[in-house]
């Protein structure tokens, strides 16, 4: 890192330090671990979507309280010596554990004043790799074949929904049609579970960080990207993974590499998705449609029979077009 990188690291975190003594007053900070009360209260109601907003009130507090790097490696101590003494533990203490890394992860870019784009890549990136960690030291401490895990679980599952349609009346060769099609998306299902993860791994950031960043904006923090959602840009060379990725998964007959082709295509094309929906939103932005009204649109989008193809090809083929022209107006700018 060469010096002017170094004095504008400095800079931000002396803003930051300078903002945190601003703002310590007791009673925001009962309010922060009164909100963290009611994340994990609720979540004990609903077991799904709660859970996942847990960094945004530790990564708050964590700004406030300023860097907290022992708790990486707290968080790692305890999640290791959990697996490796007892890991038939309820996979949500992983779920916990990973959120309070990603807590950390993300008040760390937040204070170097990295992009959007940056920021989520980075913090998807560390936390998927304590994500497959955790995993792969459970798979070898309770010496379990994955796939076999899955596949037996996954069947248990389409056990339960064939009996369903069986009472409902459903026989003969429509049953075989049924049991045949369960079975393919069964293996189907299994052969994309690491992209199921990390698919969820990015909502899970993207949510927090939109989130988390319009809090800091209203509470007057330093934030230094406050480009809405709608201007979020994927970098230029992930196409070339997307070329790379769909070749391996269609040419190459090798069943591994084939299927580590099919997961990163799976990732990325849920990238584009994105940057999809960011477009939309955009002409929703530009015609100056109400905020209720551009959820309201959004939602009807994604009820739209194959509209998530169109989403991930508008996404995708916006490398070119660009229909935002935020390409344009970047390479306009006066470089420094």
């Amino acid at each position: 890192m060469d010096q002017g990188a170094e004095d504008s690291l400095s800079s931000n975190q002396e803003r930051y330090a300078d903002e945190t003594k601003n703002h310590r007053a007791p009673k925001k900070t009962l309010a922060i671990l009164g909100s963290i009360l009611l994340i994990i209260c609720l979540f004990l109601i609903s077991q799904l979507f709660l859970i996942a907003l847990l960094p945004i009130p530790l990564t708050f507090l964590i700004l406030r309280r300023g860097k907290m790097q022992w708790v990486i490696g707290l968080l790692l101590l305890v999640g290791t010596g959990v697996i490796l003494t007892r890991p038939e533990v309820n996979p949500l203490f992983y779920a916990l554990v990973i959120l309070g890394y990603l807590s950390v992860v993300l008040a760390e870019l937040f204070e170097r004043g990295w992009s959007s784009e940056r920021i989520i890549f980075w913090a998807c990136a560390a936390s998927a790799i304590l994500l497959f960690f955790f995993l792969g030291m459970y798979c070898l401490r309770v010496s379990v074949d994955l796939d076999a895990m899955l596949h037996r679980e996954m069947e248990q599952s389409m056990a339960k929904v064939i009996e369903f349609y069986e009472q409902g009346g459903v026989e003969g060769e429509q049953m075989e049609l049924l049991k045949k099609s369960l079975s393919q998306i069964t293996e189907n299902l299994i052969k994309v579970f690491p992209a199921i993860l990390i698919v969820v791994l990015i909502s899970v950031v993207l949510v927090n960080y939109f989130l988390l960043r319009r809090w800091l904006q209203s509470l007057e923090f330093p934030v230094e990207d406050r480009r809405p959602f709608w201007q979020l840009v994927v970098p230029d060379w992930l196409v070339w993974l997307f070329i790379v990725s769909g070749t391996a998964w269609y040419f190459l007959k090798v069943s591994l590499p084939s299927r580590i082709g099919l997961n990163f295509l799976v990732v990325v094309s849920y990238v584009y998705l994105i940057q999809g929906v960011a477009i939309i939103s955009y002409f929703f932005h530009k015609g100056k449609m109400p905020a209720f009204f551009r959820y309201l649109g959004l939602a009807i989008v994604f009820f739209i029979p194959g509209s998530y193809i169109f989403l991930t090809l508008g996404g995708l083929f916006d490398n070119w077009i660009d229909f935002r022209k935020l390409r344009v107006k970047s390479q306009q700018q006066p470089s420094a």
